[in-house]
């Protein structure tokens, strides 16, 4: 009797952290059931936040875009130096007798990859794309529009605004 009661207890206790996965192409993305409601996942799904990161990959459906995105930490500005020294990421200039004249980083920026596990993100059909048109020929191309966004978007930074699993901007970080 006592191990049917426990084996029951166990059950409640596991059933009421039940999560949900919604599958989406080939990938399983973890939506929260509304019984596992918290403050810390209602205040991570509720406020946006920017993050650095690569785009590997775009998967168009039938009614929904993803995009396979890979963090990075994004280091620039007066706190370069610092940030790489620590990171021992600095390089070192020296005179013809072997003294250190300078530390620099090269660029004044550092791209820091410390974590490569891909993130799968739904990018709904009106985000606001912003792409640097350094580069492009035709400076009058409308170049800020998914159309040009997916066939240019390999070896380039981005700063997304990521609400939850959902994309709400997209902007190309210019890298000289």
């Amino acid at each position: 009797m006592k191990s049917l009661i426990t084996a029951l207890l166990a059950l409640a206790l596991f059933s009421c952290n039940n999560s949900d996965t919604k599958t989406i192409g080939k990938d399983s993305i973890p939506v929260q059931s509304p019984a596992a409601d918290t403050s810390k996942a209602i205040a991570a799904t509720d406020s946006a936040r920017d993050q650095y990161c690569y785009i590997t990959g775009i998967e168009k459906g039938h009614d929904s875009i993803l995009i396979k995105a890979d963090y990075v930490e994004f280091f620039n500005g007066k706190d370069v130096l610092e940030e790489a020294k620590k990171r021992h990421r600095a390089d070192t200039a020296f005179d013809k007798n072997g003294k250190v004249q300078d530390i620099f980083v090269p660029d004044d920026y550092f791209i820091v990859n410390d974590n490569k596990q891909l993130r799968t993100l739904y990018l709904p059909a009106n985000t606001p794309i912003k792409m640097e048109s350094e580069f492009v020929t035709d400076k009058k191309k409308e170049i800020n529009n998914y159309e040009y966004f997916s066939g240019h978007y390999k070896n380039s930074l981005f700063m997304l605004t990521v609400k939850g699993n959902s994309v709400t901007a997209v902007r190309e970080i210019f890298l000289p």
